[in-house]
């Protein structure tokens, strides 16, 4: 009978520390944001699964404001070719450790995208966005939290976790420039901690770096 309710005990204490691990967690990486600890950040992160979201996210946009419809094949097969060669540096620089931090403290990585756009476009380019396309113009700053802010708190984290099943949960930040620099983490159990898998960026983001990369390879071409 002891040792019945001594298994029984011992699972129901693996249970409640499985139930509370993605708030530590959330609270570590926020923790490491906040020191700016690059190896800490690193030890955290799945940086293939990181750079696969990442990648998807923006060469949708590229491909969706990209009118090569009507190009030639050889063309098309140039593109497609430089599209793969260029992106990669891209992904590069914006997993970097110090750019993630930069990223996930307030919403927006100033360290890679300057916080305020050129007042003047730039001039279209070969398959670049139609000519009414608006520029993109990063958000303006208003006080919310943010994993580097020094006003966030277990309470704030725990509504920013959205559990997913057993091995799978969304950190939702919303940064520091309000819902439209919203940060949406995606962590996985692997396989006995939470890591990140996954970085849903903000769409103004997204599309400059979808201009970024336009422009690359039309210099490329």
């Amino acid at each position: 009978m002891r040792w019945a309710i001594r298994v029984g005990a011992a699972l129901a204490f693996l249970w409640a520390m499985y139930a509370v691990s993605p708030y530590i967690a959330a609270y570590r990486l926020a923790t490491a944001v906040k020191a700016r600890d690059s190896e800490a950040v690193k030890a955290r992160v799945n940086f293939r699964a990181v750079r696969t979201s990442l990648a998807k996210q923006i060469l949708v946009i590229y491909l969706s404001t990209t009118s090569d419809s009507g190009a030639p094949d050889t063309t098309a097969r140039q593109l497609a070719a430089a599209t793969s060669d260029i992106a990669g540096p891209l992904m590069a620089r914006l997993l970097s450790p110090e750019v993630l931090i930069d990223l996930l403290d307030d919403g927006w990585p100033q360290m890679l995208v300057p916080e305020r756009a050129p007042e003047v476009p730039d001039a279209p380019v070969s398959g670049s966005a139609p000519e009414n396309t608006p520029p993109v113009q990063p958000p303006t700053k208003v006080p919310q939290t943010g994993l580097g802010s020094p006003r966030l708190t277990w309470r704030d984290l725990f509504f920013m976790v959205d559990m997913r099943g057993f091995r799978r949960f969304y950190l939702t930040v919303p940064g520091a420039y309000g819902a439209a620099s919203r940060v949406q983490l995606d962590f996985h159990f692997d396989p006995w901690t939470w890591r990140l898998y996954g970085i849903e960026i903000p769409d103004a983001l997204a599309r400059r770096l979808a201009n970024d990369l336009r422009r690359r390879i039309s210099r490329k071409l």
